[in-house]
C-alpha cells in the first residue's frame, strides 16, 4: 500500500478515486455508529418539518392574496362592510394559523437538530485529512505548521517567499509525502497598481448660423466634457499554493504556466507542436552560438506542451524529467480526467510551487461546519460529496509532482541540522490566527481597506508564544483634480475629477499563541489547527 505513484492519471481512475470513496463511506459509517443516532426517527422529523414549511409558505401566500383583495375591495366604498364582516376576520385567522405553524416548524427544527447533535459533535477538522492519509499512506498531515518544519524548509530546501512582506497567510496545512515536506497555503497578496478615475462636465454655448433660407440665427449647443486622472491604488487577491520540497535537481530553476491545452483538438495540438519545434530549433541554435546552457530535448511534445524553456540547468532538467516523467506530464496536460492543463509549476532550486486554477478560491481543509445539518441525509450528502471533491482537488494539486518519479523518493537525511528554537509555532501559523481575529483588534482604527498582517516572534514562556502582529492597511481620502479640457466652443474648461488617495497605515499589537488547554481561562479571540490566540 505504501507505494509511490508512477502513473498519476491511471492510478487515480483505477485505484485512488474508488478507494477514497470507500474510505470516506467507512469513516462516515463509523461516526454514525459512534453517535448512536436514530436515522429513521430523524427522517420522520425532517419530513414533518419540511411539510410544515411547505404549508407555512402556502398560508403566507394565501394571506398576501387576502390582503390584496381587501385593498381592492376597500377602493369601492360599497364593499367596505363586507371587508369588515368577512375579510378582516379571515385575515386575523390566517395570521394566527401562520403563527402556530411557524411555532411548530421551529419546534420540529429544534427536535431534528437535537437528534443530529451527537453526530454533528463528532466531526473534526482532521476528518478530511485522516481519510486522505488512509487512501494514500505516503501522505501525512501535521496538526500545525511548526517552527521546526518551517526552519527545515528554509534551511534545507530553499523555501523562501518572494515579496513576503506583501502577503499574509490566511490558512495553512503542513505535512510530508514520503518524508518530503509540503505546505498548502492560502494567502492574501497585496500589490500596488493604477486606477483611472473619470470626471464629467456639461458645457453650453450659443452659436450663430445661417438657416436654409440664408437667415442668420442663434442656437444653443451643449457638450459633456470627459477628463481622466490615473492614481496609485492597492489591489488584493487570494492565492492557494502547494509548496513541495524535494532534493531532486537541487540547482534547477524553471517555470511554466497553465494554458488549458486539454481544451484544444488533436489537430490544434499537432499544429502547436510543429510551430513549437521550429522555435525550439531556433532557441537551440542561438544557445549554441552564444555558448549558453540550453539544448532542446528529443521529445517535442513534452518540450512544447510543458514549455519550461527558462530552465537554468540542462543536466538536472533531464535528470528530473526522465522518459516516464515526460510521458506522465504530457498525459496530465492533455487529459480531461482531472483538470487538465490548469497548473502553474515554479521550481526554485529545492522548492516547487504548484498553483492550480481549480484550487483558487477553495478552502484548503474541510471543517465541521461544512458537514453539519439538522438532517441526516443532508449531512451524509455533505460529508461524502465534499470529501470526494476535496480529495480530487488535493490529488490534482499533487499530480504534477506525482508525474515525476524523482520527487517521490525519500530524502537523504544528510541535511543541515535544525537549531533548537524557543519559539513553538511558525510565523505563518501566527498570521493565520491573526487573520481569523476580528480585524478591529489588529488594524488601525482609520483602516478602510484590507490589511496585510505580518507576525514577528517576541518570546516564548510556559509553552506560550508571544507574537507581535503588524497590520499594514490604508485610509482613503477623497481628492479632486481639476483637468483642463478643450470644448466644442473653442475654449478650455476646468473639469473636476474626484479620486481616492490611499494613505498608508500601520498598527502593532502583541498577542499570545498556544493550545486551548494551556490558554485556560484566557479570553480566546480566534482558533485554528488546534491553536488559539488571546490577549494578555
Amino acid at each position: 500500500m505504501n507505494s509511490v505513484i508512477y502513473n498519476p492519471l491511471e492510478e487515480f481512475e483505477n485505484k485512488y478515486k474508488n478507494l477514497h470513496s470507500e474510505n470516506t463511506q467507512k469513516c462516515f459509517e463509523n461516526l454514525v455508529q459512534r453517535s448512536g443516532i436514530d436515522i429513521e426517527k430523524n427522517r420522520e422529523t425532517v419530513k414533518l418539518y419540511n411539510d410544515h414549511k411547505k404549508n407555512l409558505a402556502k398560508l403566507k401566500k394565501k394571506l398576501n392574496w387576502f390582503r390584496f383583495l381587501r385593498v381592492v375591495m376597500c377602493i369601492s366604498v360599497l364593499l367596505i362592510p363586507l371587508v369588515i364582516l368577512k375579510m378582516t376576520p379571515r385575515i386575523r385567522e390566517l395570521r394566527l394559523e401562520i403563527e402556530e405553524a411557524d411555532k411548530r416548524a421551529d419546534e420540529l427544527l429544534a427536535e431534528a437538530s437535537n437528534q443530529m447533535l451527537p453526530l454533528n459533535k463528532l466531526f473534526s477538522d482532521r476528518d478530511a485529512l485522516n481519510i486522505i492519509e488512509a487512501t494514500i499512506p505516503l501522505i501525512s498531515f501535521d496538526h500545525c505548521f511548526s517552527v521546526k518544519q518551517e526552519a527545515d524548509m528554509k534551511i534545507n530546501y530553499d523555501f523562501m517567499e518572494q515579496n513576503e512582506d506583501q502577503q499574509s497567510t490566511i490558512d495553512v496545512i503542513a505535512g510530508n509525502y514520503n518524508e518530503n515536506p509540503f505546505l498548502f497555503e492560502n494567502k492574501v497578496i497585496h500589490t500596488m497598481g493604477m486606477e483611472t478615475y473619470h470626471g464629467y462636465k456639461t458645457i453650453h454655448w450659443k452659436e450663430r448660423y445661417h438657416d436654409v433660407n440664408g437667415k442668420l440665427r442663434t442656437r444653443t449647443k451643449s457638450q459633456t466634457l470627459h477628463a481622466t486622472v490615473t492614481k496609485p491604488k492597492p489591489f488584493y487577491k487570494t492565492q492557494v499554493v502547494l509548496n513541495y520540497c524535494s532534493q531532486g535537481a537541487p540547482d534547477l530553476t524553471f517555470s511554466r504556466d497553465a494554458s488549458h491545452l486539454e481544451r484544444k483538438s488533436e489537430k490544434d495540438i499537432e499544429r502547436l507542436v510543429k510551430r513549437g519545434e521550429k522555435k525550439l530549433k531556433k532557441k537551440t541554435d542561438k544557445a549554441i552560438r552564444e555558448n549558453r546552457d540550453f539544448m532542446s530535448m528529443s521529445n517535442s511534445d513534452f518540450e512544447v506542451l510543458f514549455d519550461a524553456l527558462d530552465r537554468t540547468n540542462e543536466i538536472q532538467f533531464r535528470t528530473l524529467f526522465t522518459p516516464l516523467a515526460q510521458t506522465n506530464m504530457v498525459a496530465l496536460i492533455l487529459s480531461k480526467i482531472g483538470y487538465g492543463d490548469d497548473f502553474n509549476f515554479i521550481k526554485s532550486k529545492r522548492t516547487n510551487r504548484i498553483i492550480t486554477n481549480h484550487s483558487q478560491g477553495r478552502v484548503i481543509n474541510l471543517l465541521p461546519e461544512n458537514y453539519t445539518s439538522y438532517s441526516y441525509d443532508v449531512i451524509q450528502e455533505n460529508f461524502i460529496g465534499k470529501n470526494i471533491e476535496f480529495f480530487k482537488d488535493v490529488y490534482f494539486d499533487f499530480a504534477p509532482l506525482f508525474a515525476i518519479p524523482m520527487y517521490q523518493e525519500r530524502p537523504v537525511h544528510s541535511l543541515k541540522p535544525i537549531p533548537d528554537y524557543s519559539q513553538l509555532y511558525s510565523l505563518k501559523e501566527c498570521e493565520v490566527l491573526a487573520n481569523a481575529v476580528d480585524h478591529k483588534y489588529v488594524v488601525h482604527p482609520k483602516t478602510k481597506t484590507q490589511a496585510i498582517l505580518k507576525s514577528t516572534f517576541v518570546r516564548s514562556k510556559d509553552n506560550v508564544d508571544e507574537t507581535c502582529i503588524t497590520a499594514y492597511s490604508y485610509n482613503i481620502e477623497k481628492r479632486v483634480d481639476i483637468v483642463s479640457v478643450r470644448g466644442g466652443d473653442g475654449h478650455f474648461h476646468n473639469v473636476p475629477v474626484e479620486w481616492d488617495e490611499y494613505l498608508p497605515l500601520k498598527a502593532q499589537n502583541n498577542f499570545y499563541i498556544s493550545t486551548d488547554e494551556i490558554a485556560g481561562d484566557k479570553t480566546v479571540i480566534a482558533r485554528h489547527n488546534g491553536l488559539c490566540i488571546f490577549n494578555s
